[in-house]
């Protein structure tokens, strides 16, 4: 099929939010992916709002959104996008069995593998930490041979956090692998995916729980995007399970996008996998076809309307070289301070911005692109997630956040 209504270009959380919104509302959608992106090995959880930009901690995510300055991409939506797309959000995970909790009200705190607490707002149910806070006995599980995964090192950090005084206890399991390599958390989650890893890690657990007691454990209750693994071991240990946030990679940023995967297969989306977008053919201000260029030949895709959702420098949706910096498919100009002196702080660690963080593609309050006086300069794209100017994702801890509310708010606007 080489028409569609709307092609979004890139496979990321904005891609995908964009293509299940536009699928759902019943036009004709094909997403082109060069490959998974990092929500695949992501920590699942969307950040929307948890400091502002001078450091300020963030309790309720709403309230923060009036702080915001006037060319972040909240603002450019607005207060209310943000809202519905939450919403959108939450009864999507619901309906495809994987829901989620939280609300722009106030924020989790989720335990990491370091000991600290890290704010959140949407979060999967296995990362809720009211369990713990009520919990008089806490066990914080490892796993033999688990790569950067120590649960002394969580107990140490959670003690020292007032209302995380608890009773720990330390159990490391042994899934039995064998191998020279080190095991990683989608390794144990497929163990648990069995009967077996099941019942070995019932019986090893089942020695040191009590009824009430609170597991905290890594990112590996399953594979899969439902609750399963945790409902059985939870009914059978009579116990409730806590997953931890890790660095890449994390197994709950795989269910995500296997949940968002699911759903846009149903809404009929038609996938293009290993789908280099590199250029567009345009008819005066509106693009016409997006063009892929693969190793045998190129192929021509037309459409009505554009999604660009292909990520920022790392994602590789913007590229710079010494003498310019560029959106990477249909060549936008993008907002970078001209002197790179002025891209970055020498001080990483201050908790002040940085100017790199928010280099990116300047658009309008309907996410389609403006040169440097706000002229429309493509009636017919839309800008979805990291390649979008005017926000620090990594102070801020918006990342996530930003890529659901532009990739729900373009979804609807194309």
């Amino acid at each position: 099929m080489r028409t569609s209504d709307v092609i979004v270009i890139g496979g990321g959380f904005a891609g995908l939010t964009a293509a299940i919104t536009a699928a759902g509302r019943g036009k004709q959608v094909t997403l082109m992916t060069s490959g998974a992106g990092t929500l695949a090995i992501g920590g699942g959880t969307i950040d929307l709002l948890g400091y502002l930009e001078d450091s300020t901690l963030v309790d309720s995510p709403r309230d923060g959104l009036s702080r915001l300055a006037a060319d972040h991409p909240y603002s450019k939506v607005g207060g209310q996008a943000v809202a519905d797309a939450v919403q959108f959000f939450l009864s999507l995970c619901q309906e495809e069995g994987f829901a989620y909790t939280g609300s722009l009200d106030s924020n989790h705190w989720l335990a990491t593998a370091v000991g600290t607490l890290k704010p959140s707002c949407l979060v999967p149910l296995t990362m809720d930490m009211t369990p713990v806070k009520t919990a008089s006995h806490v066990v914080v599980a490892g796993f033999t041979r688990l790569k950067d995964y120590f649960p002394e090192l969580i107990i140490k950090g959670l003690s020292k956090i007032p209302g995380y005084q608890k009773n720990y206890e330390q159990v490391v399991i042994d899934p039995g692998f064998v191998g020279g390599r080190d095991v990683t958390t989608l390794d144990i989650a497929r163990w648990l995916d069995t009967p077996t890893g099941q019942q070995a890690c019932f019986e090893q657990l089942g020695k040191h729980i009590r009824p009430g007691s609170v597991v905290i454990i890594p990112p590996v209750l399953g594979s899969r995007p439902n609750y399963d693994i945790r409902n059985k071991l939870e009914q059978a240990l009579a116990c409730k399970f806590v997953e931890t946030v890790i660095m890449p990679t994390a197994i709950t940023g795989l269910r995500l996008r296997a949940m968002l995967l699911n759903r846009a297969k149903k809404l009929g989306v038609n996938i293009m996998e290993q789908a280099h977008a590199a250029w567009a053919v345009q008819d005066g201000n509106r693009v016409t076809a997006v063009v892929t260029s693969n190793i045998d030949r190129e192929r021509s895709y037309t459409t009505q309307a554009v999604i660009l959702a292909t990520g920022g420098f790392f994602g590789g949706g913007i590229s710079a070289d010494p003498d310019n910096v560029q959106e990477a498919v249909l060549h936008l100009p993008v907002v970078a301070p001209p002197d790179r002196e002025e891209w970055g702080t020498l001080k990483l660690f201050s908790g002040a911005a940085q100017p790199f963080a928010k280099i990116g593609l300047k658009v309008d309050a309907s996410l389609r692109p403006v040169d440097a006086q706000g002229r429309v300069l493509l009636e017919n794209v839309y800008i979805a997630g990291r390649n979008l100017a005017g926000y620090d994702y990594c102070l801020e801890k918006s990342g996530n956040g930003v890529a659901l509310v532009t990739g729900y708010t373009a979804g609807l606007n194309c």
